[in-house]
């Protein structure tokens, strides 16, 4: 059974030294938010394409990397992306927010990984659980039929109700446990609804948990650096 992973806003080192952790066999199903805030945006995905090819990986979507290719081609988009930490992924891919601007193409700047972006999930379920970047509309049972918008956002509205959902157990990131009241290593548990984004672009830590056995690997961040 796959092993899920939250949110790495670019930090890419603990990342790879939580990867380490985990059993070799296992696929991995990483659920969004690769990029911004963090320093290391371009290297996360790089890093990301090499696993894959080492291990099955799955890939999903999150509100940033959306938020990123919609800027793209939208620039009524960019100071949204921008104010949410789309700076330092434009630094770690070599370019400046001055320079993107008066790109006459705004999505040169991803090279190869153009196609990465492009081809990641909004979900995945198998038979037990379904892997989501936020969650989703608890009144849909048919993951066919959920808006984008709600599987990329949503937030109190979802994870607040979990009573009312009947289905397969859910594994989300988006909304750091620690705005939730928990402490900066424990993961969300409602009913069936698991939180995993730890927060580890704030200083927290980045989390697997074994859709399975409900097994935990957690690694520190190093970001943002001590001061």
């Amino acid at each position: 059974m796959p092993i899920a992973i939250g949110d790495i806003h670019g930090c890419l080192e603990p990342l790879q030294q939580l990867v380490d952790k985990l059993p070799a066999d296992e696929e991995l199903v990483f659920l969004g938010d690769y990029i911004d805030r963090g320093p290391r945006s371009a290297g996360v995905i790089q890093y990301l394409l090499a696993l894959a090819k080492r291990r099955p990986c799955r890939f999903l979507m999150g509100n940033h990397e959306h938020m990123m290719l919609t800027a793209t081609a939208e620039p009524e988009v960019i100071p949204h992306w921008i104010t949410n930490g789309g700076g330092p992924t434009l630094i770690s891919y070599g370019t400046s927010h001055r320079q993107w601007i008066e790109s006459s193409d705004r999505k040169s700047f991803l090279g190869k990984h153009l196609a990465f972006y492009r081809a990641l999930s909004l979900y995945w379920e198998d038979e037990d659980t379904i892997y989501v970047h936020a969650g989703i509309d608890v009144g849909i049972a048919d993951m066919r039929s959920q808006e984008p918008e709600v599987l990329l956002w949503i937030r109190d509205k979802f994870f607040r109700q979990a009573d009312r959902w009947s289905g397969k157990q859910i594994v989300f990131g988006h909304t750091p446990t620690r705005t939730l009241g928990l402490s900066g290593k424990t993961i969300f548990e409602s009913h069936k609804f698991f939180g995993i984004d730890t927060g580890c672009v704030y200083g927290g830590y980045l989390t697997a948990w074994h859709s399975r056995t409900h097994e935990v690997w957690q690694e520190r961040s190093n970001f943002p650096p001590p001061r």
